[in-house]
């Protein structure tokens, strides 16, 4: 094809003289006015300012008029250019009328909220957050204390093997007594339970105490003789040794070698017990929890053993005026 071909846009068809006649490429190509971007940048996306555009009903005059500054014609409609701000801002629903006041792009501004404001709600919010503590605290703790005396005395019962009663001794400088001075708290206080049988004679003293184990304390609570300085049994209250191994010290046949032992203790590995009176066979592999129950009671033998063993036990009239008494009888 040559190139006077191309340029009259005649091209020949099979060879043929005949030929057909092209539209010429001017009358094709949308002109430049026809091309127009509201975003002003040429052909592509453009980078212009955003306006309102009219667009042209009729004739492309009304366009170019548009372009060289002239007031669009009367059959001109206006198309409103919605920018990404304003868009992003309607697809999450917020609107001028939602949001107040539009600001750039069309997005609503959101109206200052004042510290006083702030500050107000953080304070009623704490308020009634204390008001709910303190009200689960004041139920609470009654029933815990409950269920802590209850736990209290089935111990003392276990360890003493049985009394018809028993009474709270308290530890008050360097002294037991089994009544406080006016405007001395008792939970303040360290005490012992001493039992009596169902004849008002004294069975021994219920003793708690701890001592660090295997990985936390120890505490344990066990009876003891002062006259014969023997124990007459143990029981764990709280540890938190290794489930399945050092939970054994609570469990038979472990809290079984405290009854009737001899003080002070002697913990002996069991092919090694001799049979004497105050010899205790460890257990197995949980040598440190073992040990850790039998220097609890020694070490706590050895601090009150001489008050134990010194103190004076009411009978008669004193003795029931004591169970009557506050602080006396059963654990409050």
């Amino acid at each position: 094809m040559s190139d006077e071909t191309r340029k009259d846009g005649v091209v020949p068809e099979n060879g043929d003289s005949e030929q057909k006649d092209l539209p010429h490429p001017e009358e094709v190509l949308p002109r430049d006015h026809e091309t127009y971007t509201p975003q002003g940048g040429g052909s592509g996306t453009g980078s212009g300012p955003i306006k309102d555009v009219a667009a042209a009903v009729g004739s492309p005059v009304s366009v170019a008029k548009l372009e060289s500054g002239a007031q669009p014609d009367s059959d001109a409609v206006t198309l409103p250019q919605v920018g990404p701000e304003a868009a992003t801002a309607e697809a999450l629903g917020l609107t001028v009328e939602d949001g107040g006041a539009a600001g750039a792009g069309g997005v609503p501004e959101r109206p200052e909220v004042s510290s006083f404001r702030l500050l107000m709600t953080l304070g009623v919010a704490g308020m009634l957050a204390g008001a709910f503590l303190v009200f689960v605290f004041l139920w609470s703790n009654p029933r815990i204390q409950a269920y802590q005396a209850r736990v209290m005395r089935e111990a003392v019962t276990e360890v003493l093997k049985g009394p018809e009663r028993f009474e709270s001794i308290f530890l008050l400088d360097g002294e037991l007594i089994a009544q406080v001075p006016e405007g001395v708290d008792t939970l303040d206080l360290e005490k012992v339970f001493l039992g009596y049988d169902a004849s008002g004679n004294p069975m021994g003293f219920a003793i708690t105490h701890a001592r660090f184990g295997f990985q936390d304390f120890v505490r344990v609570i066990f009876g003891y003789d002062p006259q014969a300085k023997r124990v007459l049994g143990m029981k764990v209250l709280e540890h938190k040794e290794t489930p399945g191994l050092g939970t054994k010290i609570e469990e038979e046949p472990f809290v079984s070698e405290f009854n009737g032992v001899d003080a002070p203790i002697e913990g002996v590995k069991p092919d090694r017990n001799t049979g004497a009176p105050n010899q205790v066979d460890m257990i197995t592999s949980v040598t440190i929890s073992s040990r850790a129950v039998i220097r609890t009671i020694n070490e706590r033998i050895e601090q009150l053993g001489d008050l134990l063993e010194a103190y004076e036990i009411p009978t008669g009239a004193r003795a029931a005026d004591l169970a009557r008494a506050p602080g006396g009888g059963e654990e409050r």
